[in-house]
């Protein structure tokens, strides 16, 4: 019973409350409806039953590949998805579940009007059109969380839970989680994480010096920190790396008697841990006596001590009058350090720091008013992933995680991240002062007007700073939200037979057939930084993406007949051999390509009855 338990709250653990299962949570989470009831221990708001269900509620849409606003698009495994990102990490879950190593969020803060994600809607995708101005519709709208609403904290709520809950499934069995935030809603932002990822896996309140100089003007007291709450998917699992000496660090290392093995710094001889072999007496070379202070120990017995001492490891000052101390070589030490939880400026940048940079790469206009530095991101990435792997922001704002990933892999020791952003394209207003010196970089450099414009823009000019140069990949493949490329059939449509005629070809108009080849990718829960070919059979194009794991033949209607049906079938099969994938293949036709149900007869008996069948299905 303790080991199903133990296996359940890997899997579910916001349905356990004080140690005990919530069946009702449990029960929730597996999809079956039940009515609102009293709620267990825990943090409770009005609409938190409603939050979980939007995590639960299938996307309806789609990404649309942007090869034209990609860098190294058939190289690169980078990925910059422009959308809302409670959609965005929805469509995600088939290709990234279990294998995101970090994940890295800045949200809002809440702090009166710094986001527009809506908590309540039955249509996601076009609640999302609609903020964005992609959609005419009455209900278009730019909303805020305002400081006068009187469900201030319960939006804010809203829109974070089921984003944290389908971002926990998307982390690696030794993944972690770390989310900036500030005193306004920190302890919130504990409860919700304490909840979806299990007070267990609770790691550390990381405190970080986001300002050095104090804020003289401040009401009571000026506010120069940040907190980032680091959770683990698994603590029993988790790895955390180390982070480099600064330069003030190595320069405690010296060298005045001129040691050979180089620069060292005097540690205590003594601890305070028991050790019986530990309390002998040891002779300076003036002869003085030396016993380990009271309460303490030498921290190794005699003999030991004999060693250190023949091999110059024991030092009594300069003078040779001191106490006995060992001597640490800087170069025989780790070069990394166990990080603490005080985060200070000088290791960690500043807020100044990241404007500062941030201007130098937007030609000296201020685009984002709170972008983190890049060496903040840098060293949680090194921590957090410290032998590579992918690391997801979906609060992409100014770009900075994509920078940190870049200039890390422009390192030649380090194993190689790659990184996955989401920005919401959020309408720049012209006229506020906040978005002035964004709208005039824009208008500037001939860029749409909105923020996701601006996270891919730094993405550009970060991979041509100097310190990315030796980067293997400095590129992103670029991703846009929209409604799927595929027409579904519409039940509240009362015209049934219309709708069936519009059917008849149903891809969206003005879709190409690559759209509709990464929309397949997503639902065979392939990588969105999969490789893909394409080659002609018979005079017909076909697509071959994750290794041969899909094949997509998708031309314009009636292009196969049954003159070439069959070589279209024995082209696929060819190239599924010289590809030898090691699971099935799937092989997807568009119905409307066929002349006729001969043609379409003909080739897929050839592919099903072949001796490695394949799987066969219709659009």
């Amino acid at each position: 019973m303790a080991e199903n338990l133990e296996q359940l709250r890997k899997i579910f653990p916001s349905a356990f409350a004080e140690g005990k299962v919530d069946f009702d949570v449990l029960r929730e989470l597996l999809g079956d409806a039940i009515e609102d009831g009293d709620e267990k221990f825990g943090l409770s708001w009005f609409g938190k039953r409603n939050a979980r269900r939007v995590a639960l509620r299938p996307s309806t849409a789609t990404l649309l590949p942007r090869q034209e606003e990609s860098v190294d698009w058939d190289t690169s495994r980078n990925i910059m998805i422009e959308g809302d990102n409670l959609e965005v990490l929805k469509l995600l879950q088939k290709s990234y579940a279990n294998s995101v190593k970090l994940i890295y969020i800045d949200p809002p803060y809440n702090t009166g009007n710094d986001f527009i994600y809506s908590d309540s809607f039955q249509d996601s995708i076009q609640n999302y059109l609609e903020l964005t101005g992609q959609w005419s519709g009455d209900g278009g709208r730019v909303s805020s969380n305002s400081e006068t609403s009187g469900r201030r904290h319960s939006s804010w709520l809203d829109m974070l839970h089921p984003r944290l809950f389908l971002a926990r499934n998307l982390l690696s069995d030794d993944g972690v989680i770390f989310v900036s935030i500030d005193d306004n809603e920190v302890h919130n932002l504990r409860a919700i994480l304490d909840e979806i990822f299990g007070p267990e896996n609770f790691i550390c309140n990381l405190v970080w010096q986001k300002a050095y100089t104090a804020n003289m003007t401040a009401r009571f007291i000026s506010d120069t920190h940040d907190h980032i709450l680091l959770y683990a998917k698994d603590a029993n699992k988790a790895e955390l790396g180390k982070i480099g000496r600064t330069s003030d660090q190595k320069a405690k290392f010296k060298n005045p008697d001129g040691d050979p093995r180089g620069p060292w710094k005097a540690e205590n001889l003594s601890a305070g841990k028991f050790y019986a072999a530990g309390q002998f007496e040891i002779t300076g070379p003036t002869g003085e006596k030396f016993l380990p202070p009271p309460g303490r120990y030498w921290r190794c017995d005699a003999k030991r001590y004999a060693e250190w001492l023949a091999d110059g490891r024991i030092t009594f000052g300069v003078s040779g009058t001191g106490r006995p101390m060992l001597k640490k070589f800087l170069a025989e030490m780790d070069d990394g350090l166990t990080p603490s939880s005080w985060w200070r400026h000088e290791e960690f940048g500043s807020n100044k720091e990241a404007s500062i940079e941030l201007k130098e790469l937007f030609d000296g206009e201020s685009v984002f008013q709170t972008p983190k530095p890049t060496k903040l991101l840098k060293a949680i990435c090194s921590i957090g992933a410290p032998n590579g792997g992918i690391v997801l922001d979906f609060f992409a704002g100014s770009g900075t995680t994509a920078q940190a990933v870049l200039e890390l892999n422009g390192d030649a020791e380090d194993l190689g991240h790659r990184f996955i952003l989401v920005q919401i394209p959020q309408e720049i207003i012209a006229d506020s002062p906040e978005h002035k010196g964004a709208a005039l970089f824009c208008a500037r450099n001939n860029l749409r007007s909105n923020l996701a414009e601006l996270t891919k823009e730094r993405i550009r000019r970060a991979s041509n700073l100097e310190s990315v140069q030796d980067s293997p990949d400095r590129g992103f493949r670029n991703f846009a939200l929209a409604e799927s490329s595929v027409s579904r059939w519409n039940t509240s449509r009362e015209d049934a037979e219309q709708q069936a005629l519009d059917l008849i070809d149903n891809i969206r108009p003005g879709r190409t057939e690559f759209d509709v080849l990464f929309e397949l990718l997503l639902s065979q829960g392939l990588d969105l930084a999969s490789s893909v070919e394409t080659r002609a059979f018979a005079g017909i194009h076909v697509f071959a993406t994750g290794g041969g794991l899909l094949f997509a033949c998708l031309p314009p209607s009636d292009a196969i007949t049954k003159a070439n049906a069959e070589g279209i079938a024995q082209g696929i099969i060819a190239w599924r051999d010289e590809l030898k994938p090691e699971a099935d293949v799937t092989v997807f036709l568009k119905d409307v390509a066929f002349a006729d149900d001969v043609a379409k007869a003909n080739l897929v008996a050839i592919l099903e009855q072949h001796e490695s069948p394949f799987v066969v299905k219709s659009l």
